[in-house]
């Protein structure tokens, strides 16, 4: 304590010639009233004596007489984030000007703005030029309150009506509502893939044609998955067809027709053992047969060292031979018996 004594007195002594300098006349609650009345613009809610007790570009107003005043921005300045433990004076900055705070830029391009570095708009809006200030950004359909909120990706811009964002008469929304075209149907002449986009999975090349691994519908309205493989869904027979070989859409699955195969990519004739073939594949109607059976001089057959396989008769065979020699052993037994 006694230590604590010396040092009071010390900052006492600092301070008495700044303190007998200034008016203590009015009690805190008239200061309050004074200061409260002051409705001066830019003014922030910190008191000082001199200018030098306020921060940058601001200088100490309606300290008069010696009195307590407020620190107010400079002329050019604004004041910003304004409590009463800080405030700031800044200039206020247009859009692409140097910034240091977001609040530099609301002031011209509204609550949306951003400082990061310049003044710009937040991400998801943009910039009307028309008032120059920034806009929430709806897809066309979505909901809007001007045409400002109608920007489409390429900078130009929609109109808003019945409070929805719409293209202009003539055009059509792209299926990703991002821009406006002239809509191009399926083998209309086009120059860019947007004016084919209101079919799904097609492109422009010239026309307006499918995309690969897609092909056009029986209609000609709409592009189709093509199937790679048999037994994949499918709506059309052309689905089939295109990848896999004579293929059709049977139930609603990608097969061969009657008396046909599947044989890696196509459909081939089925062709018995036995019976004339053109090809090893109408004879291998199955993959268990694969590496048995082949078209030998135009006849479907089992390669010679798979002739005891069950498709080539040989358990068959060995049944016959059996039920032969049954048979002769039977007969050779009666007649022994007889004489």
């Amino acid at each position: 304590m006694v230590q604590i004594v010396p040092i009071l007195m010390g900052v006492a002594l600092l301070f008495w010639p700044m303190l007998m300098t200034y008016s203590f006349d009015e009690t805190e609650a008239e200061l309050e009233e004074r200061l409260g009345k002051i409705t001066e613009s830019l003014v922030s809610r910190q008191r000082c004596f001199t200018d030098n007790d306020c921060r940058e570009n601001s200088f100490c107003y309606d300290n008069d007489h010696n009195r307590v005043g407020l620190c107010k921005c400079q002329a050019g300045y604004e004041l910003l984030l304004r409590n009463r433990t800080y405030y700031t004076c800044k200039t206020l900055s247009k859009w692409g000007e140097d910034c240091e705070l977001t609040e530099q830029c609301i002031d011209n391009l509204g609550s949306l703005a951003l400082c990061d570095g310049t003044c710009q708009c937040q991400p998801q809006t943009s910039r009307f030029p028309f008032d120059g200030r920034c806009h929430e950004i709806n897809l066309l359909e979505d909901f809007c309150r001007s045409d400002a909120n109608c920007v489409l990706e390429d900078g130009s811009y929609a109109f808003c009506a019945d409070g929805q964002c719409q293209c202009n008469i003539g055009l059509r929304p792209t299926l990703d509502r991002k821009h406006c075209v002239i809509a191009r149907a399926l083998g209309e002449n086009c120059t860019d893939d947007y004016q084919c986009s209101f079919t799904a999975n097609s492109v422009c090349r010239d026309v307006c044609r499918c995309s690969i691994d897609y092909v056009i519908s029986r209609n000609n309205t709409a592009c189709l998955k093509a199937a790679t493989y048999f037994n994949e869904t499918c709506e059309e027979h052309v689905q089939c067809s295109e990848f896999l070989r004579d293929s059709v859409c049977s139930n609603n699955y990608c097969g061969c027709q009657d008396g046909y195969h599947s044989y890696e990519n196509k459909c081939v004739r089925t062709v018995n053992v036995g019976s004339s073939c053109g090809d090893k594949d109408e004879c291998i109607f199955s993959q268990d047969y694969a590496g048995i059976l082949d078209c030998l001089e135009g006849v479907c057959q089992c390669l010679p060292e798979k002739r005891n396989e069950p498709v080539c008769g040989g358990a068959s065979h060995l049944q016959t031979m059996v039920s032969v020699f049954l048979i002769v052993f039977q007969i050779f037994c009666c007649v022994r018996f007889i004489f």
